[in-house]
């Protein structure tokens, strides 16, 4: 099977298919880390984010790349891409989402962050009325990363924090609703699935994120509240989730615990996340946030091979 099919398959919640694998960043410095330990080039500082992109890929054995231009790349970290990057990853048999700033991302980059909130609660309809122009920027937008070769796009709009959205489920209902629909409906109109992304607590506008139609979620903080196994079973059938593995578990920073600890911890973890879809697809594997600096390559590569082999045992290294 290959990386291409696994991810629609996970997409269509076919059944009895291999666990598809994937992140929506990987920070450079990471991934030049990364690739240092597992000695696969002797030229990892002199690699272009393309090619970090691609041998990191290679190296975890992941299903997907998300690419997400330069200019739109907004507070997200991460390796940045381009659309002349998506047909070269997409002849190496990746799945290639097109990572594309929402509304609220946008007009969020354009006031400030406390600026637009305080906007929101003085003057809503003037905040709409914007969030409804920069929509048009938005499918313009997926509409050139589906024309370079983009078999999905994902919608990132930050609308969360650790404990609720920043704004009322109702007022999300009102207002965001009708802005997502109408992207996602250009979406479907060019034939590809679309994703939606924020950190944060999401559970109180869950119902709505389905009624816009978006095929999927990518994100699933469990810092945030969001219990991958509860929402799959409430909502697993409407939404495929993407990631939801806590990056915390992947960092010996802070940590108390010994080595083995750590490794039994984060298997734990894996295994779970594995169990929650009883094998009936709907999941893409991977963490909630990304990979970033500060992570340790051996944990990230032992979770990436317990998600190919869930009977990997712990390292012998490790105890």
């Amino acid at each position: 099977m290959t990386s291409l099919s696994r991810v629609l398959a996970a997409i269509r919640h076919d059944p009895g298919f291999p666990l598809a694998r994937g992140e929506l960043t990987l920070d450079r410095k990471f991934a030049r880390e990364f690739l240092a330990w597992q000695k696969k080039t002797t030229k990892v500082n002199s690699l272009s984010d393309t090619d970090l992109i691609l041998a990191c890929c290679l190296a975890l054995k992941l299903d997907l790349a998300c690419i997400q231009p330069q200019t739109l790349a907004g507070e997200r970290s991460g390796l940045l891409g381009k659309l002349a990057d998506i047909p070269r990853l997409a002849d190496e048999g990746l799945f290639i989402f097109w990572v594309v700033n929402g509304s609220f991302q946008r007009a969020m980059a354009r006031r400030g962050a406390l600026k637009l909130l305080k906007d929101m609660a003085a003057s809503p309809e003037e905040v709409c009325q914007e969030l409804q122009q920069l929509s048009n920027q938005v499918i313009a937008a997926l509409v050139q990363g589906v024309s370079a070769g983009a078999h999905g796009i994902i919608i990132a709009d930050d609308i969360a924090y650790q404990q609720n959205t920043y704004m009322s489920p109702d007022f999300v209902k009102q207002k965001l609703l009708p802005i997502w629909q109408t992207q996602v409906t250009s979406a479907r109109n060019l034939g590809v699935p679309v994703f939606f992304h924020s950190d944060g607590n999401l559970n109180g506008i869950l119902s709505t994120l389905v009624e816009a139609g978006f095929d999927g979620l990518q994100g699933i903080e469990p810092a945030a509240g969001m219990d991958l196994p509860a929402i799959k079973a409430h909502f697993g059938k409407a939404l495929c989730l993407m990631g939801n593995i806590d990056p915390a578990l992947l960092s010996d920073q802070g940590c108390q615990m010994d080595a083995k600890s750590r490794y039994t911890r984060l298997q734990q973890a894996v295994l779970d996340l594995i169990a929650s879809t009883d094998g009936d697809g709907g999941l893409i594997f991977g963490t909630c946030s990304g990979l970033h600096a500060g992570m340790s390559p051996e944990l990230v590569q032992y979770m990436y091979d317990l998600a190919v082999e869930p009977g990997t045992t712990v390292p012998v290294t490790s105890a």
